[in-house]
């Protein structure tokens, strides 16, 4: 006979449909996206109306800010719903299923920023389809596209299900959750292997890249799943949340710890091979010692890698602690895609190439511009507007309730 199983600490139901006008904390998500959508405006129709030529994009530097922030969302984005499946469906962590709405609309909203940049960044952005009609799988372009077209299918049927697919789901969200790994994994190792094979560019035509890739994607995605948590818990009060928030932390910062490994190898390789290497060593010393150092020594290894690791050794379960040190490790983390694309491109292949012929866009000194910023901003301000909508509109609540139930 069916019986009703009582919750611990239940709390009063709340209107999940979004009819209502209470504000809600989750409304500032759509808000600040609104104030983002306004400064990047400008930006956006720069590049619908005129191209590229207002950017400081040139022959040198085709790719720059917006391609480091797409491949940012992209590890962001596969990290942590790898992480996330791996922890429910081969740790056996099922009370972290609470958090599957709330993660999956997460990737969902990165994944329309990923899609959306990478789109801009193509100089005919509107021919995108013809990859999809007619691909050419010897390059690596095309098989990240027709992954991240599979990744993106597979997300949304994920959420639609979780939503409103019920109990009878609960096989195919299975499935499509175990699907989802090879899909990202390969993601992930393509999207670093499209610099890896690059022989032109020293630094990036390394093996090891790929793993770097990984490895930070994971990192990145653990400390979002412990954001996540921290914001997003249903029942806050509960012993169960410290005892996840103490895990997610031991997690997220063995992965910290794993990126910067994979880094340091790398690094640590260039150097020892400088003789045989001088263009790989520019590039690197342009990272560790150039002009924009800073985003490297401060913006990574001190905002994102060293006070998370400080916060997180030392929060013993604290969840606005644990919090800090997962929101700077995810907002941090794109230094270094920035440091991956930037210093390589900037580093000229052939001595006296730039100074035989002179002209704007053969200008190997690459800095983003206010328009290439405000393309950025509307980028985000249209993924903000879309969770924080989701948030007010979609069952996320109820499907944490029916978890709870269950």
């Amino acid at each position: 006979m069916d019986r009703a199983i009582p919750q611990e600490n239940p709390v009063p139901a709340r209107d999940t449909r979004g009819t209502g006008l209470t504000f809600r904390p989750t409304d500032l998500f759509w808000l600040i996206g609104l104030v983002l959508l306004v400064f990047g405006a400008a930006g956006m129709w720069q590049r619908l109306t005129v191209g590229l030529a207002p950017s400081n994009l040139t022959s040198f530097v085709p790719w720059g800010l917006w391609v480091a922030f797409y491949d940012y969302l992209v590890w962001v984005e596969v990290g942590s719903l790898m992480v996330f499946t791996i922890l429910v469906y081969f740790a056996g962590q099922k009370r972290l299923e609470k958090l599957k709405p709330v993660v999956l609309l997460s990737g969902f909203a990165v994944l329309i920023m990923g899609l959306l940049l990478v789109m801009l960044d193509l100089g005919h952005p509107l021919r995108f389809w013809h990859v999809l009609v007619y691909p050419d799988f010897t390059s690596m372009i095309a098989w990240m596209v027709w992954l991240h077209m599979g990744y993106v299918l597979i997300v949304v049927a994920e959420l639609g299900l979780v939503l409103w697919g019920g109990a009878r789901a609960h096989g195919i969200l299975k499935a499509l959750a175990y699907l989802s790994l090879p899909v990202g994994l390969a993601l992930i190792i393509v999207s670093g292997s499209i610099f890896g094979v690059v022989a032109a560019r020293p630094l990036w035509n390394t093996a090891s890249l790929p793993l770097m890739f990984l490895v930070s994607a994971l990192a990145s995605g653990s400390s979002l799943i412990l954001l996540l948590a921290v914001l997003f818990w249903p029942n806050k009060r509960a012993d169960e949340y410290q005892q996840v928030i103490r895990q997610l932390s031991r997690l997220s910062s063995s992965l910290i710890l794993g990126g910067v490994f994979a880094a340091g190898v790398i690094a640590f390789t260039i150097l020892y091979n400088s003789s045989g290497n001088p263009a790989r060593l520019e590039a690197l010393n342009l990272i560790l010692s150039g002009p924009y150092w800073w985003s490297f020594w401060i913006i990574h290894i001190l905002l994102g890698v060293a006070v998370p690791l400080a916060l997180l050794f030392f929060a013993k379960g604290r969840p606005l602690v644990a919090g800090i040190a997962a929101a700077l490790n995810v907002t941090t983390f794109v230094a270094v895609t920035l440091n991956v694309v930037i210093p390589a491109l900037v580093t000229p292949e052939i001595e006296g190439l730039t100074n035989a012929f002179v002209d704007p866009k053969l200008n190997p000194q690459y800095v983003p511009n206010l328009m290439e910023w405000q393309v950025i901003a509307f980028v985000f301000g249209l993924g903000a507007i879309v969770y924080g909508l989701g948030h007010r509109f979609l069952p996320l609540r109820r499907e944490h309730a029916e978890v709870n139930h269950e």
